[in-house]
């Protein structure tokens, strides 16, 4: 069982990606609405893949990287962006600031499952 998390302020966002993931029998998605809290269950859990939303509020996605790249417990889990955000710059800001990748919102089941795939294998 492949335990992924997603941290989303947006819960309609945390539900659909829920409702997508678990068509995969070997995901079990962890819900979390903020970077804090995903912090807190990182201290103690290492999933195998993070789904993590750039625009939150309190900390931004590159923020809660930043701190996810300091934990022991994290160390070499993947981590993909979530965005609704159309800045051109922002594939070369998640690179630079050591995320795997992002999936535009709205994303299709098809493309999550295929980008989650690809991390996953």
């Amino acid at each position: 069982m492949k335990k992924i998390l997603v941290v989303d302020d947006n819960v309609v966002n945390l539900k659909v990606v829920d409702k997508f993931l678990k068509v995969n029998e070997d995901y079990k998605p962890v819900l979390i609405p903020n970077g804090k809290k995903a912090l807190q269950f990182l201290e103690k859990n290492t999933p195998d893949l993070i789904l993590l939303d750039v625009l939150m509020p309190e900390m931004d996605g590159f923020q809660v990287l930043e701190e996810i790249k300091k934990m022991p417990t994290a160390e070499g889990v993947p981590v993909l962006f979530l965005t609704a955000d159309e800045d051109a710059a922002l594939q070369e800001k998640v690179k630079s600031a050591g995320g795997n990748g992002l999936l535009k919102k709205p994303f299709n089941k098809d493309d999550l499952l295929n980008m989650v795939s690809q991390y996953l294998a």
